[in-house]
């Protein structure tokens, strides 16, 4: 049962402190007088407590109904983390300090996307792209212990003879172009890894225009719509 909710960003002053006041009222519309049973907080990897919530995002939340102008800042903390049956952060890299300081909350921490999305997929991918990367750079050893001497040989040769240096740097080039050719498949699948972890993570706002704002909340509050069925379910 869920009944404490910690939502995690850097500074506690933009996406967490949105999250946190956006669930809180999602919460309150959706399931009355039980939503007073689930506390909802938040709290930055690098916040300085007790720091007032953007003007930007105090703006965005006042268009939603919402008064954020009494929020104050916070750290996180291994007490917060601990109390909190769920732990939503922003990106990987909040995840990741979560765990770091906590390494048995990993069962409840999750990015507020892939909580939302439902996504189980995000250690597979991180372990799948720890391989590729083994992979690549076990290719790269094994190419230049094959090829090594031909490399040195073209270095002293580069060194000793500038007059033909214009054709060892291109010879150069078409070596190290073949050594990437070996491992260029290991280095899309790495692009393609990376692009889908970005799309878990919400764009931090801070320090741009209030459309910025706008959307890092929409974006916010389309996810904890999911995020409220799912406290729902767990209090049946």
């Amino acid at each position: 049962m869920i009944k404490q909710i910690l939502f995690v960003c850097t500074g506690n002053t933009c996406r967490s402190s949105m999250a946190e006041a956006l669930l809180r009222k999602m919460l309150t519309e959706d399931l009355t007088e039980q939503a007073a049973t689930i506390r909802v907080v938040s709290a930055g990897t690098g916040a300085i407590s007790g720091e007032s919530a953007a003007q930007n995002a105090i703006e965005v939340m006042a268009r939603e109904g919402i008064d954020l102008r009494s929020h104050r800042s916070r750290r996180l903390s291994a007490d917060l983390i601990n109390g909190a049956d769920l732990v939503l952060t922003m990106t990987l890299e909040q995840k990741n300090t979560v765990l770091n300081m906590l390494p048995t909350a990993k069962n409840k921490v999750f990015t507020l996307s892939e909580f939302a999305e439902g996504v189980r997929e995000i250690e597979s991918l991180i372990n799948q792209a720890e391989k590729i990367r083994t992979t690549l750079e076990e290719k790269r050893r094994k190419y230049l212990e094959k090829e090594g001497p031909k490399l040195e040989q073209l270095r002293r040769r580069n060194q000793e003879l500038s007059r033909q240096m214009r054709a060892l740097d291109e010879e150069l080039r078409q070596f190290e172009q073949k050594m990437e050719q070996q491992v260029e498949t290991e280095k899309r699948e790495l692009e393609t890894i990376q692009s889908k972890l970005t799309m878990l993570e919400i764009p931090d706002p801070y320090g741009q225009n209030i459309e910025a704002y706008k959307i890092c909340a929409n974006e916010i509050k389309q996810k904890l719509k999911i995020v409220v069925n799912r406290i729902k379910e767990s209090l049946e």
